[in-house]
C-alpha cells in the first residue's frame, strides 16, 4: 500500500485531487495534505510517504526550492507537479530534479491518474528490484561460505576441479592478489561436546557456528583466514590461512593462533590445540599444507605436551609394546574377582612399560583407545553384560582425542569403572549370588535340560567364572555335577525292581534309552540291567 503527499497553497485544488484520484485501484491507502512547502518537506521526514504533488508557486518557499531539498535527501519518492505555470524553465528544472510528470491546473483526470499510475509502476518495480538484490545478497551471504567449503573441501582432498570454477572462486574470494601465502591449520577442540552441551543446550550446529565465527573474527586481523567443520573428524575445524608474505610465517601464524586458541578458552570455554601446515604461494597446494597439519597434530607427544600450537612433526621413540590384548584373559579373571584395584593395576603395568619409552602420539593413544573399547566389548560380551538392566548395548564412549596421557588414561579407566561396576549392578539386581543356590537347584531340577548359560545370564558372571568357583567349592564342574546327580538317582531306582530301566531314563533327565544306558555303563563301569542284577543279588546275600 501507497501513502500519498499533496501540497498546495490553494485548499480548492488539493480538494479536487483528493476526488480525482483512483486511490484505491492505485493500492493508496493514505492521502495527507500540506499548505506549504515547510509542512511538505517536514511531513516528508516523518511520513515518509511514496509519491508527492506539490504545486510550484506557493508562499515563503516556492514548489522548485521544495523539489530541490527533498529530492536530494528523499530521491526514491516519486513527484509530480502539479502547477498553473506553463513555461519551459520550470519544466528544464523539473527535469534536473527527477520530477515523473508535470501537470497542468485545473488538474485533468485522466492525466493525473496516468502520472499516478506511472508512479506506482515504477515503485513496484522498484520494490521488485530491491527485494531481488535482498535476497540475492543473502543468497551470497548463505551460498558464498558452502561455495568456499565444498571448494575447499575438494582441494584438501585432492579432487580435481574444472579450471574455470576454480579461477571464478579465486576472483570472488579476492585470491588473485600477488605475494600472498597460503596455509592449511587444523584445530582440534578437545571438549566439544561438554561445552556443546553447557554453553549450546547440545546444539552442535550453532556450536560449531560459533565456533568458526570466533575463529574467523580472530584471523581478520592478520589473516583473510576461512574456517570450516571437517567432516572426516569429529570436533575437528579446518582453517585456510592467506597472510601476506613473511620471513617466517609459521613463526608468525603460530603466535596468532595462540591468541585464537586462547580466546576459544576464555569466551566459550573451548579446550582446543593446533597443528599448523606448510605455506605456499599456491593455492592449489592447500591439500600437502592440510597433509602436513594432520601429521603435526597427530604426532603431538602427549607424554611431553605443555605447547598448545604445533608447527613441526614431533619424532620420539615408539613404545614396542605387545598388543593389549595379550592381557585380555588376566582382566577377565581381575573383573570376576570383584578387585577393581587389581584391575586397574594390570592396565597400569601396560601405561609404566608406555611412559618408559618417553614418546606416545595423539594417533598412538587414539589407535590404543579403540583397542581397549574393543577388548572391553568382547569381555563384557563373554562376562553377559553386554547390555544394560534396559536391554540397550553397553557403550563405552567414543574414541576422541587425547591432549595429555592423563586423559588417555582416565578414559581407560572410566571403562574399567563402567565394566566393573556394571558386573556389580548385575549382582545387585539379580537374587542375592551365593555358589550353593546353583548346587541347590541342580539337586531340586536335575532331570531337566541344565546348562550354564542360564546362570550366567541370571547372575551375571562368565561361564569360565562359574565352572572355576563351583568346583573349587564342590570338587565338580557344574556339568560334572549334574550327571553325578543324576547317576545317583538312577542307581536309588535301579535298586527298585518294580521301576523299568525306560522310566528309570526318563525320570533322571534322559530322552533316549539307548543314551543313558551308554552313559550309565561309562559312569558306574555297568550297564544298567547289570547294575540292577548286582544289586539284587547283594542284596540276597544278605
Amino acid at each position: 500500500m501507497y501513502k500519498v503527499l499533496i501540497v498546495d497553497d490553494e485548499r480548492p485544488v488539493r480538494m479536487a485531487i483528493r476526488l480525482a484520484g483512483e486511490w484505491e485501484k492505485l493500492a493508496v491507502s493514505e492521502i495527507v495534505e500540506a499548505p506549504e512547502a515547510h509542512t511538505g518537506l517536514r511531513l516528508l521526514e516523518e511520513w515518509k510517504p511514496d509519491i508527492v504533488l506539490v504545486d510550484i508557486k506557493m508562499p515563503v518557499m516556492d514548489g522548485m526550492e521544495m523539489l530541490r531539498r527533498a529530492s536530494a535527501r528523499y530521491p526514491e519518492v516519486k513527484y509530480i507537479i502539479v502547477s498553473g505555470l506553463d513555461e519551459f524553465e520550470y519544466a528544464r528544472q523539473a527535469i534536473q530534479y527527477r520530477v515523473l510528470d508535470y501537470l497542468l491546473k485545473p488538474v485533468d483526470k485522466v492525466e493525473l491518474n496516468r502520472s499516478l499510475r506511472e508512479a506506482v509502476r515504477q515503485l513496484e518495480e522498484e520494490r521488485k528490484d530491491r527485494e531481488m538484490k535482498q535476497r540475492q545478497s543473502m543468497m551470497n551471504n548463505l551460498s558464498l561460505p558452502l561455495f568456499k567449503e565444498k571448494l575447499l573441501t575438494m582441494i584438501i582432498d585432492g579432487d580435481r576441479i574444472h579450471p574455470p570454477i576454480l579461477e571464478d572462486y579465486k576472483k570472488l574470494t579476492s585470491m588473485t592478489k600477488q605475494h600472498v601465502l597460503y596455509s592449511c591449520a587444523i584445530i582440534q577442540v578437545l571438549n566439544f561436546d561438554e561445552v556443546c552441551a553447557s554453553k549450546f543446550k547440545g546444539d552442535s550446529f550453532s556450536c560449531y557456528f560459533a565456533l568458526t565465527n570466533m575463529i574467523d573474527e580472530c584471523c581478520a586481523p592478520w589473516s583473510q583466514g576461512f574456517s570450516f567443520r571437517s567432516y572426516k573428524t569429529d570436533h575437528e575445524i579446518i582453517v585456510v590461512l592467506e597472510i601476506g608474505t613473511h620471513p617466517e610465517p609459521k613463526v608468525f601464524s603460530a603466535a596468532k593462533m595462540t591468541e585464537i586458541i586462547h580466546s576459544l578458552q576464555t569466551l566459550f570455554g573451548f579446550a582446543s590445540i593446533a597443528g599448523i601446515g606448510g605455506f605456499s604461494p599456491s593455492f592449489e597446494k592447500l591439500g600437502e599444507s592440510f597433509g602436513e597439519a594432520h601429521a603435526i597434530k597427530s604426532s603431538i607427544n602427549i607424554l611431553k605436551c605443555e605447547n598448545r600450537v604445533f608447527t613441526e612433526t614431533q619424532t620420539g621413540r615408539r613404545a614396542e609394546l605387545s598388543s593389549i590384548m595379550n592381557k585380555r584373559e588376566l582382566l577377565i579373571r581381575a573383573f570376576e574377582s570383584g578387585n577393581i584395584e587389581f584391575t586397574r593395576g594390570i592396565v597400569n603395568g601396560y601405561f609404566d612399560l608406555i611412559k618408559q619409552t618417553g614418546y606416545f602420539s595423539m594417533d598412538d593413544a587414539r589407535k590404543s583407545a579403540a583397542e581397549f573399547i574393543l577388548m572391553f566389548e568382547d569381555i563384557a560380551a563373554q562376562l553377559g553384560i553386554a547390555e544394560d538392566p534396559q536391554g540397550k548395548p553397553l557403550s563405552f564412549g567414543t574414541v576422541g582425542p587425547y591432549p595429555s596421557f592423563e586423559d588417555f588414561s582416565e578414559f581407560v579407566f572410566r571403562v574399567i569403572s563402567l565394566v566393573f561396576d556394571r558386573i556389580q549392578d548385575g549382582l545387585r539386581n539379580s537374587e542375592a549370588f551365593n555358589i550353593i543356590r546353583i548346587k541347590n537347584y541342580i539337586d531340586d531340577h536335575f532331570f531337566t535340560d541344565i546348562n550354564l548359560t542360564m546362570f550366567s545370564e541370571q547372575y551375571y558372571l562368565s561361564k569360565e567364572y562359574l565352572s572355576r568357583l563351583f568346583k573349587e567349592r564342590f570338587g565338580f564342574g557344574i556339568y560334572e555335577y549334574v550327571l553325578k546327580v543324576r547317576m545317583d538317582r538312577a542307581k536309588e531306582m535301579l535298586d527298585d525292581p518294580s521301576i523299568k530301566i525306560q522310566l528309570v531314563s526318563s525320570k533322571v533327565g534322559f530322552n533316549d534309552n539307548a543314551y543313558f544306558s551308554k552313559a550309565f555303563k561309562k559312569y558306574t563301569g555297568l550297564s544298567p540291567s547289570e547294575y540292577r542284577n548286582l544289586a539284587l543279588q547283594s542284596k540276597k546275600s544278605i
